[in-house]
């Protein structure tokens, strides 16, 4: 997974008058990724007092907007339709065992429906 630049540490660090090459040395970030942080800053007009009274979340979408930004292309189930089957007492052991996930336990081989289907399958025998 990668990380996230603190872009508002960042910020804070040049506002006390530290080098991009002296923040990234203190914070062990790359140069350039200073230097992004810095460039972006720069570009939107965007300084230490900004971003000072704002999460580190808020801090790096003001320097970075629309950056990590993820919808999906896929519709979404009903949530509360999902958990509330689930939820059921059971529903989630008889809805694997109904479709052929077997009952030996969770160990495989077992006399599922499909077991006598698959090579190697005990088929309840």
């Amino acid at each position: 997974m990668v990380r996230k630049i603190k872009a508002k540490l960042v910020l804070q660090l040049r506002n006390q008058g530290l080098s991009g090459r002296s923040i990234a040395s203190a914070q062990g970030i790359a140069r350039n990724s200073v230097q992004a942080v810095l460039d972006a800053a720069d570009r939107l007009g965007v300084v230490w007092d900004d971003v000072a009274e704002q999460s580190e979340a808020e801090g790096y979408a003001a320097v970075f907007p629309g950056r990590g930004v993820h919808e999906s292309d896929f519709a979404q189930p009903d949530w509360p339709r999902v958990h509330t089957e689930w939820a059921r007492v059971g529903g989630a052991v008889k809805r694997v065992q109904r479709e052929g996930g077997g009952g030996s336990g969770g160990r495989g081989g077992g006399g599922g429906k499909l077991a006598g289907q698959v090579p190697g399958g005990t088929g309840g025998r």
